[in-house]
């Protein structure tokens, strides 16, 4: 044999070696991806059930302390302002008189009943001596008593008292002034008396059109206030408006809240929690839920018959450590909590341990 020839045939040995080894790598990296029996190893992954609790779900608003009543008072008729009794701060009764005013109308009808009355008694003593008729007695009587209620009705036309026990919180005009019941004159004044209830105060928040179902007069509500830090007010849900605004598609609900020691004040800026009743929803824990990256959609991959499937997940409330489940999953899932990266819809897996406990 050449020298030329024993190269060529040793060349060809050589090739033959690499292929048959590269032939044996390539069966050695396949052996890592199948099983015993040749097929694929399934991914290992810890699941846990996901159940239906009952919960007690809430919504959320802000709005601004109102007082319960409140009112511009003024008087039933024109005239002078006589007397002051209240000023910006006092507290009043109910029909505690604020304010007493003059006017022509008043001393006129006065001096009327005075003279009637005087005339009166006049005859009922004449009636006691025998000097005068029943008749006589009768019609002084009637006139007597027509008198005093024109006086009193023009009496408590310009005296101003409250109208329901609350807080004074500003007087207009002066004592001396006038007040004009209509306006046109050139010191007419809408009202005399500021008055306010505050023993209880009131928060108006717009209920979302979805919520609406959810929302109904009894409700408990739970109110905070910046400006008392560190205190919560118990409150109710009084009314909800039935009907939506054309411009948000909400409508309006009314909270009463009592106000001991009158602390929240009108112009408060309000936190309210509406503690809705309690119901029975899907739950399903936090670390069960992945986001699909870059984008807004939840999902979740449960085990069925040893196979991965992804559910995609309408999220709502979170309840501690659970989501609610709007929609996706109906309750006894076994939705993957460890492994669930990566793992592929469809993929084979098997479960190395499950949990159940919330």
């Amino acid at each position: 044999m050449t020298r030329d020839s024993w190269i060529r045939s040793a060349a060809g040995r050589i090739c033959v070696v690499v292929f048959a080894a590269a032939a044996v790598a390539g069966s050695g990296c396949g052996r890592g991806d199948t099983s015993e029996s040749g097929g694929e190893v399934d991914i290992s992954v810890e699941t846990v059930v996901v159940e239906v609790g009952q919960v007690s779900p809430t919504l959320d608003y802000s709005g601004t302390v109102e007082p319960w009543r409140e009112a511009s008072v003024g008087a039933m008729m024109s005239g002078q302002i006589r007397r002051f009794h209240v000023e910006a701060g006092d507290r009043v009764g109910e029909g505690e008189l604020m304010v007493e005013m003059a006017g022509e109308q008043l001393t006129q009808t006065e001096a009327r009943f005075v003279a009637v009355k005087k005339d009166w008694e006049r005859v009922t003593r004449l009636f006691e001596k025998g000097a005068v008729t029943r008749q006589a007695l009768d019609q002084a009587e009637a006139g007597y008593q027509a008198s005093k209620a024109s006086y009193e009705l023009v009496l408590g036309s310009t005296q101003i008292r409250a109208p329901f026990p609350g807080v004074v919180t500003a007087t207009y005009l002066e004592e001396g002034e006038v007040f004009v019941l209509m306006p046109g004159g050139g010191t007419s004044s809408p009202a005399v008396v500021e008055l306010v209830q505050m023993d209880t105060v009131k928060v108006h928040v717009d209920v979302a059109e979805r919520h609406l179902a959810l929302v109904s007069p009894g409700i408990r509500a739970v109110l905070t206030a910046d400006g008392r830090p560190g205190r919560t007010f118990q409150g109710r849900v009084r009314l909800v408006e039935p009907s939506l605004s054309a411009l948000t598609r909400s409508s309006r609900a009314e909270i009463a809240v009592p106000n001991p020691g009158e602390v929240l004040l009108p112009g408060m800026f309000a936190h309210v929690t509406l503690e809705l009743r309690p119901q029975e929803t899907v739950l399903i824990p936090s670390r069960a839920v992945a986001q699909q990256e870059g984008t807004g959609t939840y999902y979740a991959m449960v085990v069925d018959g040893g196979v991965a499937v992804r559910r995609e997940l309408q999220l709502g409330q979170m309840y501690g450590e659970h989501y609610e489940v709007l929609a996706g999953l109906a309750g006894g899932e076994h939705a993957v909590t460890s492994g669930k990266f990566g793992l592929a819809d469809g993929a084979s897996v098997t479960v190395r341990s499950e949990g159940g406990e919330r």
